[in-house]
């Protein structure tokens, strides 16, 4: 009889989790890893019977919190119905949207005309159900969005709030028409796009936002997106992975190899232009620390794709092992001539079964494992966000340098013809008239440099609260990952113990017999 599959470790926060602060990104804030990493310092995890409990214990990392953050206050990290972060940036309120899943996907015709025609697949595209429940208790509302209402979508998103780090939307293949055709694909898009909707709910801002609930909740066609021009001030880059159920074999990883390109392509395309200069101290402290954290993301990625390769591969060699001792057993009871052979055949009999079910049990670990690392590509993702709101303030900064340059030169150009003495009436009349127009032109300069500087304050204060709200909710994420990779780990550790414990005491006769 074997042991029992451990049940997954729950993902519940505990309160201790509250007073954690920020993790350092700088080593030198770490103690020896022996006494501070907490892979080796896990929680208790242990019940009565010897089995590895289920809830988180409080964790202990103290170690890695940054000493001026010990004041902060717990109340900011009350975990909502939707993903935390939602509510804890936004004053403790909760969501508008409890559940939003997107399925059901439909093949439409679109009549193509001209050389787009001849392309397979050109004329014709996919819908998808997207079903809401308002968090008010409201029934399900069901309306059809196709990856152009996405992109629509997008674009009014990035220009409503600029600063903010807004979710990226899903990727659009330049050879879509072609890769449309495939199941799998569709597939995917289906879980790319729930999984962008749902992190755009997730956000305390955009998650309000008035273009948000027209696109999940208006029927029809939405007449506020159409006929849209591209925002040539803005730059949005579809960087969302679509991110498939796990799969058996190598596919496991699969998704961090697709995640690093992606990501890498992101982040190329959103550097932003050349600045003169950027005097908030503050800001470009933080600006630094979160280009380091994205390196530190980047290279933990590979490490973590690393990881679930080895195990699968361990896997992979488990199970060949576990058929090739079946056959073996089967041989030796086919050949066996005695009861003691056909004792030593049934004992390989069972030794291949413990082995193929120790082969299963590592391909539910490896898939529980990829799902609790996904934190780490999430944190990615939001990176290319982050870059995003940046290159705002980067614009509007240029904007507001560009406008004043604009002013200089219209001053001095009215100054000069105020220093310009005139010959006769018809050349001061002339001159007037030309100086009145500069001040006109001046006035209206003014006055949209003071709207350019009011955008660019506005954009500033979004990305001071932002990464105040990053920061925190970075912290519980990825502490909570922590807590869950490492109980898991001791829970099915404990599990292939008590398995390989039976199979020894079951075979210790043949040890006894070789002493």
């Amino acid at each position: 009889m074997m042991a029992a599959e451990p049940s997954s470790p729950s993902a519940t926060a505990s309160a201790a989790a509250d007073d954690l602060e920020t993790l350092a990104l700088d080593s030198s804030h770490s103690s020896p890893a022996a006494a501070t990493d907490p892979l080796l310092r896990p929680p208790s995890s242990s019940s009565p019977n010897g089995t590895a409990a289920t809830r988180h214990e409080p964790f202990v990392i103290d170690d890695f919190l940054d000493d001026d953050e010990d004041n902060e206050e717990d109340d900011d990290h009350a975990p909502p119905p939707l993903p935390a972060p939602a509510a804890a940036a936004n004053g403790g309120a909760g969501p508008e949207f409890s559940r939003i899943t997107v399925s059901d996907p439909k093949k439409h015709a679109e009549p193509v005309s001209g050389a787009a025609g001849v392309i397979p697949g050109s004329g014709s595209y996919f819908s998808y159900l997207v079903t809401t429940r308002l968090a008010d208790g409201a029934a399900e509302v069901r309306v059809r969005r196709r990856f152009r209402d996405v992109v629509a979508l997008a674009d009014r998103l990035a220009a409503a709030h600029r600063g903010l780090f807004v979710p990226a939307r899903p990727d659009k293949s330049l050879v879509e028409g072609q890769v449309m055709q495939r199941h799998d694909f569709v597939s995917q898009r289906c879980t790319a796009l729930q999984r962008y909707l749902r992190r755009l709910a997730a956000h305390p801002v955009v998650g309000r936002s008035p273009d948000l609930r027209t696109f999940l909740t208006e029927p029809g066609a939405i007449a506020a997106f159409q006929g849209e021009a591209p925002r040539h001030w803005t730059t949005t880059v579809n960087a969302a992975i679509p991110t498939a159920p796990a799969k058996a074999g190598r596919d496991l990883f699969g998704m961090f190899k697709d995640l690093k390109q992606t990501v890498v392509n992101g982040l190329v395309a959103t550097k932003p232009p050349p600045v003169e200069e950027e005097t908030d101290t503050e800001f470009l402290s933080h600006k630094s620390r979160l280009e380091d954290l994205q390196q530190q993301l980047t290279t933990t990625s590979q490490q973590a794709e690393s990881l679930v390769k080895a195990q699968d591969d361990l896997r992979t060699t488990t199970a060949h092992l576990g058929m090739t001792l079946i056959k073996l057993a089967k041989f030796e009871r086919e050949q066996a001539t005695c009861n003691s052979e056909r004792r030593r055949a049934g004992v390989i009999q069972h030794f291949a079964n413990s082995v193929v079910k120790f082969s299963r049990s590592q391909a539910k670990l490896n898939s529980e494992v990829v799902q609790q690392l996904d934190t780490i590509h999430e944190y990615l993702e939001t990176m290319i966000s982050v870059n995003h709101a940046f290159t705002d303030r980067s614009n509007a900064l240029q904007h507001v340098q560009s406008l004043s340059a604009d002013l200089f030169f219209l001053h001095t150009r009215a100054g000069r013809l105020e220093s310009v003495s005139s010959r006769g009436i018809g050349q001061e009349w002339t001159r007037y008239q030309k100086i009145e127009g500069l001040k006109e032109t001046i006035s209206t300069r003014e006055g949209v440099k003071n709207q350019a500087l009011r955008e660019y304050e506005s954009i500033k204060e979004n990305n001071m609260t932002e990464i105040k709200r990053f920061d925190k909710d970075r912290r519980r994420d990825l502490i909570e990952m922590l807590k869950g990779f490492v109980v898991n780990q001791v829970s099915y550790s404990d599990h292939f113990a008590n398995m390989w414990g039976k199979v020894a005491e079951e075979t210790k006769v043949y040890a006894n017999r070789s002493n």
